[in-house]
Protein backbone atom coordinates (compact mmCIF):
# COMPACT_ATOMS: atom_id res chain seq x y z
CA UNK A 1 0.00 0.00 0.00
CA UNK A 2 1.22 3.46 -0.89
CA UNK A 3 0.37 6.71 -0.34
CA UNK A 4 -2.29 6.92 -3.03
CA UNK A 5 -3.87 4.03 -1.43
CA UNK A 6 -3.58 5.86 1.88
CA UNK A 7 -5.06 9.34 0.36
CA UNK A 8 -7.96 7.31 -1.23
CA UNK A 9 -9.29 4.93 1.88
CA UNK A 10 -8.91 8.15 3.82
CA UNK A 11 -10.29 10.72 1.59
CA UNK A 12 -13.81 9.75 1.55
CA UNK A 13 -14.70 9.43 5.23
CA UNK A 14 -15.13 12.97 5.86
CA UNK A 15 -16.88 13.53 2.92
CA UNK A 16 -19.45 11.20 3.67
CA UNK A 17 -19.32 11.23 7.40
CA UNK A 18 -19.64 14.60 7.63
CA UNK A 19 -22.97 13.87 5.59
CA UNK A 20 -24.03 11.24 7.75
CA UNK A 21 -23.34 13.10 11.07
CA UNK A 22 -25.39 16.32 9.73
CA UNK A 23 -28.25 13.94 9.63
CA UNK A 24 -27.37 12.16 12.93
CA UNK A 25 -27.57 15.58 14.94
CA UNK A 26 -30.68 16.66 13.12
CA UNK A 27 -32.39 13.44 14.33
CA UNK A 28 -30.79 14.07 18.08
CA UNK A 29 -32.40 17.37 18.16
CA UNK A 30 -35.51 16.13 17.08
CA UNK A 31 -36.32 13.34 19.20
CA UNK A 32 -33.86 15.33 21.68
CA UNK A 33 -31.82 11.90 22.49
CA UNK A 34 -28.84 13.51 24.62
CA UNK A 35 -26.99 9.76 24.09
CA UNK A 36 -27.72 10.06 20.14
CA UNK A 37 -25.84 13.94 20.24
CA UNK A 38 -23.16 12.78 22.34
CA UNK A 39 -22.48 9.35 19.97
CA UNK A 40 -22.36 11.90 17.43
CA UNK A 41 -19.71 14.25 18.79
CA UNK A 42 -17.85 11.59 18.90
CA UNK A 43 -18.65 10.13 15.69
CA UNK A 44 -17.25 13.69 14.65
CA UNK A 45 -13.65 13.42 16.74
CA UNK A 46 -13.36 10.15 14.99
CA UNK A 47 -14.19 11.63 11.33
CA UNK A 48 -11.59 14.35 12.67
CA UNK A 49 -8.96 11.73 12.67
CA UNK A 50 -9.48 10.13 8.98
CA UNK A 51 -9.21 14.00 7.63
CA UNK A 52 -6.06 14.45 9.05
CA UNK A 53 -4.98 11.25 7.66
CA UNK A 54 -6.39 12.22 4.31
CA UNK A 55 -4.65 15.57 4.66
CA UNK A 56 -1.01 14.20 5.26
CA UNK A 57 -1.36 11.53 2.70
CA UNK A 58 -2.42 14.02 0.05
CA UNK A 59 1.21 15.38 -1.31
CA UNK A 60 2.90 12.04 -0.96
CA UNK A 61 0.27 10.82 -3.16
CA UNK A 62 0.54 13.84 -5.32
CA UNK A 63 4.67 12.91 -5.98
CA UNK A 64 3.60 9.02 -6.82
CA UNK A 65 0.88 10.55 -9.55
CA UNK A 66 3.06 13.66 -10.58
CA UNK A 67 5.67 10.49 -12.20
CA UNK A 68 2.84 8.59 -13.70
CA UNK A 69 0.86 11.16 -15.10
CA UNK A 70 0.74 14.40 -16.21
CA UNK A 71 -1.44 16.71 -13.88
CA UNK A 72 -2.47 20.36 -13.70
CA UNK A 73 -0.63 21.80 -10.95
CA UNK A 74 -3.19 24.42 -10.62
CA UNK A 75 -5.60 21.75 -9.67
CA UNK A 76 -3.68 20.66 -7.49
CA UNK A 77 -2.94 23.32 -5.53
CA UNK A 78 -6.36 24.53 -5.46
CA UNK A 79 -7.62 21.42 -4.27
CA UNK A 80 -4.57 21.26 -1.50
CA UNK A 81 -5.80 25.22 -0.68
CA UNK A 82 -9.44 23.78 0.02
CA UNK A 83 -8.69 20.74 2.12
CA UNK A 84 -6.33 22.76 4.20
CA UNK A 85 -9.04 25.06 5.11
CA UNK A 86 -11.99 22.15 5.31
CA UNK A 87 -9.28 20.76 8.06
CA UNK A 88 -8.89 23.86 10.10
CA UNK A 89 -12.34 24.61 10.14
CA UNK A 90 -12.90 20.72 11.34
CA UNK A 91 -10.05 21.42 14.30
CA UNK A 92 -12.21 24.35 14.89
CA UNK A 93 -15.66 22.69 14.73
CA UNK A 94 -14.24 19.53 16.62
CA UNK A 95 -13.20 22.38 19.59
CA UNK A 96 -17.00 23.29 19.95
CA UNK A 97 -17.91 19.20 20.04
CA UNK A 98 -15.07 18.45 22.70
CA UNK A 99 -16.39 21.37 24.72
CA UNK A 100 -20.12 19.94 24.73
CA UNK A 101 -18.58 16.57 25.74
CA UNK A 102 -16.60 18.04 28.42
CA UNK A 103 -19.58 19.69 29.21
CA UNK A 104 -21.37 17.13 29.56
CA UNK A 105 -19.12 14.97 31.70
CA UNK A 106 -19.43 17.51 34.29
CA UNK A 107 -23.05 17.40 34.44
CA UNK A 108 -23.89 20.52 32.60
CA UNK A 109 -26.30 21.06 29.84
CA UNK A 110 -25.08 21.39 26.42
CA UNK A 111 -26.92 25.23 25.44
CA UNK A 112 -29.32 25.09 22.30
CA UNK A 113 -27.24 27.47 20.39
CA UNK A 114 -23.94 25.79 20.91
CA UNK A 115 -25.93 22.66 19.29
CA UNK A 116 -27.07 24.76 16.74
CA UNK A 117 -23.67 26.14 16.15
CA UNK A 118 -22.77 21.96 15.75
CA UNK A 119 -25.26 21.16 13.15
CA UNK A 120 -24.81 23.83 11.09
CA UNK A 121 -21.24 24.05 10.93
CA UNK A 122 -21.40 19.95 9.89
CA UNK A 123 -23.84 20.55 7.51
CA UNK A 124 -21.04 23.52 6.04
CA UNK A 125 -18.35 21.23 7.07
CA UNK A 126 -20.45 18.43 4.84
CA UNK A 127 -20.61 20.86 1.57
CA UNK A 128 -17.10 22.30 1.89
CA UNK A 129 -15.91 18.48 1.99
CA UNK A 130 -17.70 17.72 -0.95
CA UNK A 131 -16.15 20.33 -2.57
CA UNK A 132 -12.85 19.61 -2.03
CA UNK A 133 -13.40 16.06 -2.85
CA UNK A 134 -14.56 17.96 -5.94
CA UNK A 135 -11.60 19.52 -6.90
CA UNK A 136 -9.51 16.12 -5.68
CA UNK A 137 -11.56 13.94 -8.49
CA UNK A 138 -10.64 16.51 -11.01
CA UNK A 139 -6.84 15.73 -10.64
CA UNK A 140 -7.49 12.52 -12.11
CA UNK A 141 -10.71 12.83 -13.53
CA UNK A 142 -11.11 14.90 -16.76
CA UNK A 143 -14.71 14.18 -17.53
CA UNK A 144 -15.91 15.80 -14.08
CA UNK A 145 -14.53 18.99 -15.58
CA UNK A 146 -17.01 21.35 -16.76
CA UNK A 147 -14.67 22.76 -19.48
CA UNK A 148 -15.03 22.10 -23.13
CA UNK A 149 -12.95 23.02 -25.74
CA UNK A 150 -15.22 24.56 -28.14
CA UNK A 151 -18.86 24.81 -29.02
CA UNK A 152 -20.81 21.35 -29.32
CA UNK A 153 -23.55 20.98 -31.77
CA UNK A 154 -25.88 18.82 -30.87
CA UNK A 155 -26.27 15.28 -32.87
CA UNK A 156 -28.85 15.76 -36.02
CA UNK A 157 -30.46 13.06 -36.95
CA UNK A 158 -29.68 12.10 -41.04
CA UNK A 159 -32.49 13.09 -43.24
CA UNK A 160 -33.30 10.56 -45.67
CA UNK A 161 -34.51 11.41 -49.08
CA UNK A 162 -37.89 11.43 -49.92
CA UNK A 163 -38.47 9.15 -52.65
CA UNK A 164 -41.74 9.18 -54.74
Amino acid sequence: MNAAHLHLMTVHVPVVGCWGLFVLLLLSAWFRDERLFKISCWLLLSVLLFATGAYFSGPPAYELLQEQYQIDKETVEFHAVLARSCLLAMVVLSMIVGNALIQGFQGENVPRWQRTLIIIGTLALAGFWTVAAHWGGRIRHPEIQFQTAGHIEAAKPEQEPVSD
